[in-house]
């Protein structure tokens, strides 16, 4: 009975053996089944590589230019002096450059008027201002070039005093005179302008100007009796519309940049 025990467990014994040979062949073969399929696994597709899009091309860039104020003397009111002289006039011109074409323009100034014949004696004074814009038709060559061909628009606004301290008219009718003033008087006057000049620029920032001008009256509060002589930046005081012209020689102060847009020109291949 021992002998039979003994052949039974030397048999499950060998049994077991067996099935745990069997089991470590098994994982041992896994293993290499995986690094086969992963060696022959289909490589990756290389032929197809990413290609960046191309960035939108802008049409045009900027450059940067040096941007400031111009203040100028109008010395064509001193020429007036010879013609009239009667009258003191001073003119001083500003402007300043907004963007690649416009410019935005100042004129300020004033007048003194002292007229005195057998009829009658004449004072009067007052200033003035005008406020408007310019366009620059001129095509430059280069982006910092400040000669200018322009047209612009003004309002004008002047405020004059004025009086007659005697006068004496001559009636022929009668074979009399007739003798008396005519009181300090404060007026106003509000008008428009229509320009064309040009600007030169003869030494490095300095600038020779000229220009004609349009001035169309809107509003005048003087008196249709006693009408000033002059209106400050206008002109004659009787007139509806007056031409003018004006020759200025000014000096440009650069204070600040501003950007031009600069075309660019066909890509090179």
């Amino acid at each position: 009975m021992i002998r039979t025990f003994l052949y039974s467990l030397s048999f499950l014994i060998s049994l077991s053996a067996i099935t745990t040979q069997a089991q470590v062949k098994d994982s041992i073969r896994k293993p290499a089944a995986d690094t086969i399929a992963r060696k022959v696994a289909p490589a990756r597709d290389t032929t197809h590589k990413l290609v960046a899009k191309p960035l939108p091309v802008k049409d045009s860039s900027y450059t940067t230019t040096s941007g400031g104020l111009r203040i100028g003397l109008d010395i064509s009111r001193f020429a007036l002096k010879f013609f009239q002289p009667y009258r003191t006039d001073i003119t001083i011109q500003a402007d300043a450059q907004l963007n690649k074409r416009l410019f935005a323009a100042l004129e300020t100034g004033f007048n003194r008027t002292s007229h005195s014949d057998t009829n009658y004696t004449y004072k009067g004074s007052g200033a003035f201002v005008t406020v408007g814009v310019d366009y620059d038709f001129l095509k430059k060559r280069e982006a910092g070039e400040k000669n200018m061909v322009y047209g612009g628009i003004r309002y004008g606004f002047a405020h004059n005093t004025y009086e007659v301290p005697a006068y004496n008219i001559h009636s022929s009718y009668w074979d009399s005179n007739l003798n008396g003033t005519y009181p300090k008087t404060s007026v106003s006057a509000h008008w428009i302008e229509l320009v064309f000049g040009l600007r030169v620029e003869v030494l490095k920032n300095f600038f020779l100007g000229w220009g004609v001008r349009e001035k169309i009256m809107v509003s005048n509060s003087a008196s249709k009796e006693f009408p000033p002589i002059v209106i400050p930046g206008f002109g004659s005081g009787t007139k509806k519309s007056q031409f003018d012209m004006t020759y200025t020689v000014s000096y440009y102060f650069p204070l600040y940049k501003i950007k031009i847009p600069v075309p660019k020109g066909p890509a090179k291949k």
